[in-house]
């Protein structure tokens, strides 16, 4: 007789790998301490811009009215500090990295490896969990448990379960 396949039958050809069994560049988390120097570096950059303010007060810290020199170099600070708000915000949303991620070649990608949108960095990385940050009392222990989270198995802390995301190497 002769051997004839069943038209109507399964395909022969194996199952695809789910989507965590792939390996590539996307996948490969970065180390905890990267983001820590990365997270340092965003935190200096801005300290850098508040540095003329610092030095305006200690000049005077004890006068009752800012003198000019004092006010301009608030104004100064104050915008250099916001120029620099807004040009992170904006790299987020182009390469979902800040300045400290983008130079120590990390960013944020969704879980799966995807890219992650500007709406869930923003908003649930940064801006719920800020919010949650200030409730009185409460904030201070969910910013230490948001932080220490990192040492868990994933190697994720909260806002990154929260927003589904993770930090890779780039």
């Amino acid at each position: 007789m002769e051997d004839l396949q069943n038209p109507y039958a399964a395909p022969s050809a194996p199952p695809p790998l789910p989507a965590y069994a792939w390996v590539d560049d996307r996948t490969i988390k970065a180390d905890p301490w990267i983001r820590l120097v990365a997270r340092l570096i965003d935190w200096g950059l801005m300290m850098v811009c508040f540095f003329p303010l610092f030095v305006a007060v200690g000049l005077e810290p004890d006068s009752k009215d800012p003198s000019p020199l004092q006010l301009i170099t608030s104004c100064v600070a104050l915008l250099a500090a916001l120029g620099l708000f807004i040009y992170q915000l904006v790299l987020l949303a182009q390469s979902s990295q800040t300045l400290g991620k983008r130079w120590m070649r990390i960013k944020i990608v969704r879980n799966d490896g995807t890219h992650a949108s500007f709406g869930r960095i923003f908003g649930l990385r940064m801006l719920v969990v800020g919010l949650l940050e200030q409730v009185p009392c409460i904030g201070l222990m969910f910013s230490l448990i948001n932080v220490v989270w990192i040492f868990g198995e994933e190697s994720r802390c909260l806002h990154d379960l929260l927003a589904d995301t993770k930090v890779v190497i780039v």
